[in-house]
């Protein structure tokens, strides 16, 4: 270049850049723009050589003294990154000695200075100041830069491809995306910028999920923060105004996309992110232009079937009725009653997550508690709707609360046949036998007594076993009352099964997993040739979280099963007969 030709700043030189292509549409600039503007000479000002720190790394702050020409690269060199942050949009846009000037930048080692300004820059600016001598480098105006740029190497195939490979740089980016820092005019940018980057360098991984491993390890809380950061801002687009249903949309796929990896899925129940999509379902119904926002109100409830059903209990689901699901799905309902694939998801978590919960007792009692808060289902039957899950919904939920408030009216009787204490009025407290969880007796006397009867079918628990202990046995009682009902077709079923045929103990299980409520028979081998009686066993089968888990019930004789098919009958439990009438 010759020595009277002047090198245009790089802010400069951004600007020239915007104008020939974000003004004109265009991913490519002119051949001669690099040579006429000196675009290499520019960015030479990113050289490591000029580095004060060579070897910058997160958390080693640089607090020495700089010196005068140390304090003029490191403006340089902030402005020669914004410069570097546009160009970096358009490298995969045929311009062949644009890619290759910056994918040597990168490897050269410019992302070292993003490192630098990060880490140091605040802390220098602040010791320059001190000295008199002003560097203008605010927090804000470094995040900026470096999120600039960040988000332009993310953009490109080419160099996101090599920015994975640092993991400094991808620390660096979930930090700044927890951080989130506030930049005035721009509100969320930081978070909305680096979201992009996030999934690109996540969706990118080619490294056995260690783009996921270095991302939780970046932060302090891992897994939880970054949640939390996902939903904070997913809460903060709630209460804009207007509320956005496309960012909504947006922030919903991405927490789902997080939420991929077990450890931040696990996260997103402990940071209540299921009770924000809630709010956000209660803001959408609210729209004045609904037909923009089913869209988001259906990623919402994807995100509810997706995690509702998660992990080992049915916690989740009950928080979420808790803080007020049933009364957001059912306004939804009514709001978007025209549009069919919203209906569908919204029927869809109705009739496939929250109606076979009811087969819990505390599932049950957190819709008890919310409808008598909130009226969802009163307003049902006041406006007589036609919609079909929740005619469905209704009619389970009240079956199943007659069944428990019979139940409850039942005084336990003990587990020994004509036990004494069956026939006072006192109340005895009884205990549940310690290996089946299921028989239960007034005394340790009464339970030795029995024990040669009560062998024969006392099961061991489970490890897998529903909990808590009052779940498990309404479940059970459930199971047995269910068979019960149909042992008349039970019986013809095994009558003509051949398969049924033999001496082989029976397991009858009721799946409830579904409102189908399908009751399976097989055989089992016994322990004993000798067993006086055909045994039966009664499972239910419930969806506990994420896995079916098989309750084992009542074990009776095949022979005392039979003689108890309907009301009345010797065998017929007295509990059922209150129940029948009814």
């Amino acid at each position: 270049m010759p020595p009277n030709r002047r090198v245009p700043s790089a802010p400069v030189i951004a600007l020239e850049v915007d104008r020939l292509t974000l003004a004109h549409h265009r991913k490519k600039l002119p051949s001669t723009f690099l040579h006429s503007f000196c675009v290499k000479e520019r960015l030479g000002d990113l050289s490591v050589s000029l580095l004060p720190n060579r070897e910058p790394a997160l958390d080693q702050p640089f607090t020495q003294t700089l010196a005068d020409a140390e304090v003029t690269a490191v403006k340089l060199a902030s402005d020669a990154l914004v410069l570097f942050s546009r160009l970096a949009y358009l490298i995969d846009h045929d311009n062949p000695a644009l890619r290759s000037m910056m994918l040597q930048l990168w490897d050269a080692g410019v992302w070292k200075w993003m490192i630098f300004l990060y880490n140091s820059g605040v802390d220098l600016n602040d010791t320059i100041a001190n000295e008199g001598r002003p560097l203008s480098l605010t927090r804000q105006l470094i995040t900026v830069g470096i999120v600039d740029a960040l988000v332009g190497c993310a953009d490109s195939v080419t160099l996101g491809k090599r920015l994975i490979l640092v993991p400094d740089i991808v620390s660096l980016i979930g930090r700044l995306w927890v951080e989130d820092v506030e930049i005035p005019g721009r509100p969320n940018m930081v978070h909305k910028e680096l979201t992009f980057t996030m999934y690109h360098i996540m969706n990118d991984d080619t490294t056995n999920g260690s783009i996921f491993s270095t991302l939780l390890d970046a932060v302090d809380g891992g897994a939880q923060t970054i949640m939390k950061a996902a939903t904070d801002h997913f809460r903060r687009l709630i209460s804009s105004t207007p509320v956005d249903p496309k960012d909504i949309d947006s922030q919903v796929y991405f927490i789902e996309f997080l939420a991929t990896n077990s450890v931040l899925g696990d996260a997103l129940h402990e940071v209540e992110t299921l009770s924000v999509a809630t709010l956000a379902i209660d803001a959408l119904t609210k729209q004045s232009e609904q037909s923009k926002a089913h869209g988001a109100v259906k990623s919402c409830i994807e995100l509810f079937l997706h995690h509702l059903l998660s992990g080992t209990s049915v916690k989740p689901l009950i928080h979420a009725i808790n803080k007020g699901l049933l009364r957001s799905v059912y306004d939804a309902r009514v709001a978007f009653h025209s549009n069919e694939d919203c209906c569908e998801a919204l029927a869809e978590i109705i009739i496939q997550v929250v109606a076979p919960g009811l087969i819990f007792r505390s599932v049950l009692h957190a819709v008890e508690r919310s409808e008598t808060k909130t009226g969802f289902l009163a307003s049902y039957r006041r406006a007589r709707a036609e919609f079909h899950e929740w005619e469905t919904f209704d009619e389970v939920y009240q079956d199943m609360i007659k069944f428990r408030n019979t139940i409850d009216e039942d005084v336990k009787p003990c587990g020994r046949f004509a036990c004494v204490a069956d026939e006072s009025d006192a109340q005895v407290k009884l205990q549940r036998c310690g290996r089946c969880q299921y028989k239960m007796y007034c005394s340790k006397a009464c339970q030795q007594e029995d024990w040669p009867n009560h062998k024969r079918h006392c099961r061991k628990e489970s490890a897998l076993e529903i909990t808590p202990v009052s779940d498990r046995e309404f479940a059970r009682e459930r199971a047995e009352f269910e068979v019960r009902s149909d042992m008349t077709s039970l019986c013809q079923r095994v009558k003509k099964n051949p398969a049924l045929q033999t001496t082989e103990g029976l397991v009858f299980q009721v799946d409830f997993t579904t409102l189908d409520r399908n009751i399976s028979i097989a055989i089992v081998p016994s322990e004993r040739a000798d067993r006086p009686d055909r045994t039966v066993a009664i499972y239910a089968l419930v969806q506990s979280g994420a896995k079916k888990v098989r309750s084992l019930g009542l074990v009776t004789g095949w022979k005392e099963l039979q003689m108890s098919t309907q009301p009345g009958s010797l065998f017929y439990p007295e509990k059922f007969e209150k129940l029948a009438k009814k």
